[in-house]
């Protein structure tokens, strides 16, 4: 069957009693539940839309035509005023094809630059794989170079074992340094034969107009022997071996390295914070000694410190 209103083909619908039209359920405007609910009695009596507008109408038939054409007129007015906006949505559509249009070429422009981001990445990430190398290197030579300069520090302070410096004694024009050492020598009742002393030299100390006194003895023994006696002494002036209105402390001691002179100076600012009582120098190595109960501690590297930290 068709359906007279819509034209398709249909299986299951309705029939006017009046114009015995068949109808589809959605063209007769009744669903297929309500219809199978009238029963046998008022299905033989359902009339279509037109078939019940036409005689429930006064009207004769020219005026429903009327009425129809009138519909229509409404319906394309209403048509028309929803046509009207046609224009401003394909001016919208317009707008939002060229915006999109620049975004496509905003999102082609930032992969391209996302891309880009990403290669040099990956360098700087090779980069920083060959710098991280290049400090492990680096930081293998830097202990090495640390290693060796211990090294170098020790042995240079070995080869000072038979030094003694002497601080105090001012510079004078054509002075005698022999003639100085005989008279500290006999200040301390230990009399050094010359020919055990294998030279005498004037340094500069660092940081001052002063020069040392630095005495290298032929034997090790007769070194530590003077050390001993100047020691023992306690003081000695300048105005003791001959150098009259003045009164400066002559020091006697081990010829330190710069590398040792550092450590004992952190040595003696430590003993001063802890309260240790003795610091000395024996045979070129820094000795401490809390109190008189306490055992002795060598310090040779400034890690030694810790131990009182």
């Amino acid at each position: 069957m068709k359906c007279v209103q819509c034209k398709m083909s249909f299986h299951d619908g309705v029939q006017c009693s009046s114009c015995k039209k068949d109808l589809d359920f959605g063209c007769a405007g009744i669903s297929e539940a309500n219809w199978r609910k009238l029963g046998n009695e008022r299905r033989m009596t359902w009339k279509c839309q037109v078939c019940r507008y036409a005689s429930s109408s006064p009207l004769n038939t020219s005026t429903s035509e009327s009425a129809s054409l009138e519909l229509i007129l409404s319906e394309i007015r209403e048509m028309k005023v929803k046509v009207s906006d046609i224009p401003a949505l394909i001016d919208d559509v317009r707008s939002i094809k060229g915006e999109l249009k620049d975004l496509k070429k905003c999102c082609e422009f930032n992969s391209n630059m996302v891309e880009d981001f990403a290669s040099k990445l990956s360098g700087f990430a090779s980069k920083i794989t060959e710098i991280e190398k290049s400090q492990d290197m680096l930081q293998a030579h830097e202990t090495t170079i640390t290693k060796l300069r211990a090294e170098i520090s020790a042995y240079d302070q070995r080869s000072r074992l038979n030094n003694v410096e002497i601080k105090g004694v001012p510079v004078k024009k054509d002075e005698n340094l022999f003639k100085i050492i005989d008279k500290i020598s006999h200040v301390l009742n230990f009399i050094i034969p010359e020919n055990q002393i294998n030279y005498i030299s004037r340094v500069p100390l660092f940081n001052s107009n002063d020069k040392s006194i630095i005495v290298c003895f032929l034997n090790r023994y007769i070194k530590e022997d003077f050390v001993a006696a100047a020691r023992g002494k306690k003081t000695i002036s300048t105005n003791d071996i001959g150098f009259l209105g003045t009164n400066t402390r002559i020091y006697i001691n081990d010829h330190l390295n710069a590398d040792s002179k550092q450590l004992l100076n952190k040595t003696r600012a430590l003993a001063k914070e802890k309260n240790v009582k003795y610091v000395w120098i024996k045979h070129g190595k820094i000795h401490l000694r809390k109190d008189d109960t306490s055992k002795v501690f060598i310090i040779s590297h400034e890690a030694d410190l810790n131990k009182f930290a």
